[in-house]
């Protein structure tokens, strides 16, 4: 527990207990010292619908956006945290991907926050928590999810000091790591060495899944700008078209056989040639999947990619 000395009062301070509505405030009216990094968009962000899966409030406590991930972002206030953070995190991921719509209009036109274009945003979210108190196992969890859930432990002490120490993610931690990658590329190109991608580490040796990988995204690119965002489960690619693929690669060992997975939310119902799943219930809610797209096309070989690739090119034309 960490304890403050004053070295004027000649005494350690101690400890005060204030409210989430206090905290909240705190946070909303210091936001450019505390978070520089992201856009504050409101607190208290209202909307019809059950935020957590246990619970009753369409609530979200400070809404933000991340403009270097273009993802929205929830702060969740606790006075003492006991909840399993990977459960918080997909409470809100499906609230807002349900909501998303709403969100943004509410977000550009309510509370006037420049935001990029629709299609633009990811519908991914990111989670930070500020509580007194996390479990090493919220934590380890955290850590695991990355960029995604990030944990901020926060104190109060008499004489109006606030003292808050990131469990994870800690921005000047990032910048360090950005830096130190930046100077690792800089020096391969000094000394001739190949640069190895973010795509290849994802697909380590399965070189199959790559090239069928690398033909997708050159053929995506040849009509529309793609955003490649690599995970540690998937690779995002986001168009300017409006659609975003999650591309999983395999060695070729499962029980299908494939290569690649590539989720979509394109209609493949039609297709003969394709081997994919619909995700879809009857209810309307979606089976799992490592992505949040409706149908996962599982692919074996270059004829099924062109197959595939069918489908988005008349997709895309039907658009215009």
């Amino acid at each position: 527990m960490p304890r403050i000395f004053s070295t004027q009062s000649k005494k350690f301070l101690k400890q005060i207990d204030k409210s989430e509505l206090e905290l909240n405030r705190f946070l909303t009216d210091n936001w450019s010292l505390l978070f520089p990094q992201y856009t504050y968009i409101s607190n208290e962000f209202k909307l019809e619908g059950n935020v957590r899966s246990k619970g009753s409030s369409g609530r979200i406590d400070i809404l933000a956006f991340n403009p270097k991930t273009k993802r929205f972002v929830v702060f969740e206030l606790k006075k003492d945290f006991d909840r399993n953070v990977n459960e918080q995190a997909s409470d809100y991921r499906d609230f807002i991907e349900d909501n998303f719509a709403e969100i943004y209009l509410q977000s550009a036109q309510k509370y006037d926050v420049s935001l990029p274009k629709y299609n633009e945003i990811s519908k991914d979210v990111e989670v930070i928590v500020l509580s007194k108190y996390f479990s090493q196992t919220d934590i380890d969890r955290a850590k695991k999810r990355k960029e995604i859930i990030t944990l901020i432990r926060y104190f109060w002490f008499e004489n109006e000091l606030f003292l808050y120490d990131y469990l994870n993610n800690d921005p000047d931690d990032l910048i360090e790591k950005e830096n130190t990658e930046k100077i690792k590329k800089i020096k391969s190109v000094i000394e001739g060495k190949p640069l190895i991608s973010e795509t290849d580490i994802f697909f380590a040796k399965k070189e199959e899944s790559k090239k069928l990988y690398n033909l997708f995204y050159d053929f995506l690119a040849s009509i529309t700008d793609v955003t490649v965002t690599v995970q540690d489960t998937k690779i995002k690619l986001e168009t300017n078209f409006g659609q975003r693929f999650s591309v999983i690669g395999y060695s070729g060992k499962t029980g299908r056989k494939s290569y690649l997975q590539i989720n979509t939310d394109i209609d493949v119902l039609g297709s003969q040639k394709l081997i994919f799943d619909d995700r879809l219930r009857p209810d309307g809610t979606k089976k799992g999947s490592l992505g949040s797209e409706r149908y996962e096309v599982f692919i074996q070989n270059e004829d099924q990619l062109s197959e595939l690739m069918i489908f988005v090119r008349n997709f895309i034309q039907n658009q215009n």
